[in-house]
């Protein structure tokens, strides 16, 4: 079932929009006049923002947030996302992505993270995972003499997980073929004393470190030295210290992760409270990936996994090392993530699990 969301139907405070058994739906307006929907089941909550990119806002299971720290408390009436940025998970592109380089003329992460969306929907279903409730909708992209595109993600919350379903469909609309970059950007928090464990080998040729600073931040010269030391043993980074010196930001390009029998990659974050944060993706479907993991004085981050079309370095970078994308005319471009969170009691299994995958 599809119900198409008005935003007068959006009040300033919460109201339940759909109950059933062990999921529900309530939808609230913020003061910022910023439209949300909430997801919930017995784990917890998801808050979606319909109308502003299909952001997932916050992910909240057993009372745990697990979008990063930021000064954002609210999503904001803005166009561009770093005027507003405290999410769990947007989607970047699709005509860009990534950090512009000097001569780059496109926005940080292109136009699609914050982008007006001309429809939404509430969906309910069930199938072969169970029942679950979500969203969807339509950004259409039309550009005179230019590309014509649709974006339509779609959220899934199931009634007995705590694990989110993520897809989007990118459908090129014109007679001509479209560049295509595309980036699923999941923002977890960067909590001290947590422990990466992966798909991935760690070493040189698996993880590639930046070494590169955005024109957009500054760095001192302690960064460059713990950026030295990361080189020197790339391990030092499965754990999080309260120490490290991840400021501005450290930046890895994930290379040829290994994958289960399905071609699932696999990334878990342990908190010391023996949960863990969860991001799985395909390699076939998005054959890059990047780590982003950030700890300031206002900022919490760790981007565990960022699957990709491309690198992040910007449209001319890419273009160069021929990593940009083309969908056909009339044609499209589909993939999906789980992300999400995992009990302590459930973490060992999934962590052996990745560690007979690395075997």
């Amino acid at each position: 079932m599809e119900i198409l969301l008005k935003k007068e139907f959006f009040l300033f405070r919460e109201e339940r929009f759909v109950r059933g058994n062990g999921l529900d739906a309530k939808l609230i307006k913020h003061d910022t006049g910023i439209c949300s929907v909430k997801l919930c089941n017995k784990y917890g909550y998801i808050t979606v923002l319909p109308f502003n990119g299909q952001m997932i806002w916050d992910a909240v299971f057993n009372g745990r947030t697990l979008k990063m720290k930021t000064p954002f408390e609210q999503p904001k009436d803005v166009d561009s996302f770093l005027d507003t940025y405290g999410c769990y998970l947007m989607h970047c592109g699709a005509l860009r992505m990534g950090c512009p380089g000097p001569e780059d003329d496109h926005l940080q992460h292109g136009e699609l993270p914050y982008a007006h969306y001309d429809s939404a929907s509430l969906i309910v279903g069930e199938d072969e995972k169970g029942k679950y409730i979500g969203t969807t909708g339509i950004y259409e992209y039309n550009r005179a003499f230019g590309d014509n595109y649709t974006a339509k993600p779609v959220v899934k919350l199931y009634e007995n997980s705590s694990i989110i379903d993520v897809s989007i469909k990118i459908e090129n609309l014109s007679n001509y073929p479209m560049e295509l970059m595309y980036m699923c950007h999941i923002n977890n928090r960067a909590v001290a004393g947590g422990k990466i464990v992966q798909t991935v080998p760690w070493t040189k040729e698996h993880m590639e470190l930046r070494y590169s600073i955005p024109n957009t931040i500054q760095a001192g010269k302690n960064f460059r030295i713990f950026l030295d030391r990361i080189q020197s043993n790339i391990q030092t980074t499965e754990q999080i210290n309260e120490e490290d010196i991840y400021d501005p930001e450290v930046v890895f390009f994930i290379r040829e992760p290994k994958v289960d029998e399905e071609g699932w990659a696999h990334y878990l974050y342990i908190h010391p409270d023996g949960s863990a944060d969860y991001t799985s993706y395909k390699p076939s479907e998005l054959d890059h990936c990047a780590r982003w993991i950030v700890r300031t004085k206002n900022i919490q981050a760790l981007g565990l996994a960022l699957p990709a079309t491309a690198d992040a370095e910007g449209y001319l970078s890419e273009k160069g090392k021929g990593n940009i994308k083309t969908i056909p005319p009339k044609s499209s471009f589909e993939t999906a993530f789980k992300v999400g969170y995992i009990e302590s009691n459930n973490v060992a299994s999934m962590e052996q699990r990745i560690n007979e995958i690395n075997k």
